[in-house]
C-alpha cells in the first residue's frame, strides 16, 4: 500500500521549474579511522590552561569593580546636578525676596593679569549620559552572585595549581 502512494507522489510533476538531476556521486566509504593526537607534557598544558583561566577570572573581577565605580560616579553626578538645580531655585526664588534691590552698580572687576599660557592638555571627554530613571532598582543580588561564583572558580583553579606543583 505504501509503495503505491510513493509511486503516485513520485509521478507528480511540480510546476515550480525544471527538475535538476543530481550528478552521480561516489558512494562514501564509512571509515572507522580514529585520529589521535599526542600531547607532550599534558601536566604542563593543564597548568597553563588553569593559569590562563585564573587570569581571566581576575580580569573579570576587576572589570566588575570598575563597572560598579562607574555606576556610582554617574549616580553621584546626577545627584550633584539635582542639588545644584535645587540651590539655584532657592537662590532665585527665596533669597532674592529677602535681599533688597540696591542702586549700586555691579562689582568692578580688576583687569585680568596676563597668565603664562601653557600648552593645553587635551583630555578625552566622554559624553555625559543622563542616568536612566527606573521605577524598579536594578537587582544587586544577581551581580553579587556572579562575583561570588567567580571567586569560587578562582579558588578552585588556584587549588588545582597548588596540587600540580
Amino acid at each position: 500500500m505504501t509503495k503505491g502512494k510513493k509511486m503516485v507522489a513520485a509521478g507528480k510533476k511540480s510546476m515550480k521549474g525544471p527538475k535538476l538531476q543530481a550528478s552521480p556521486m561516489p558512494a562514501k566509504k564509512e571509515s572507522s579511522i580514529n585520529l589521535m593526537v599526542q600531547i607532550h607534557e599534558p601536566k604542563n598544558l593543564r597548568k597553563d590552561i588553569l593559569e590562563a583561566l585564573r587570569e581571566i577570572i581576575i580580569f573579570m573581577q576587576g572589570y566588575e569593580a570598575f563597572r560598579k565605580i562607574q555606576e556610582e560616579k554617574v549616580k553621584t553626578f546626577s545627584q550633584l546636578r539635582d542639588d545644584v538645580k535645587g540651590l539655584n531655585s532657592l537662590i532665585d526664588n527665596k533669597l532674592r525676596r529677602y535681599v533688597p534691590k540696591g542702586k549700586l552698580a555691579g562689582m568692578v572687576r580688576k583687569p585680568a593679569m596676563p597668565r603664562k599660557e601653557t600648552a593645553p592638555v587635551e583630555k578625552e571627554s566622554m559624553p555625559i549620559k543622563e542616568p536612566m530613571r527606573m521605577s524598579k532598582p536594578e537587582p544587586q543580588p544577581e551581580e553579587d552572585h556572579e562575583l561570588d561564583e567567580l571567586e569560587t572558580q578562582l579558588r578552585d583553579i588556584e587549588s588545582r595549581l597548588k596540587r600540580m606543583n
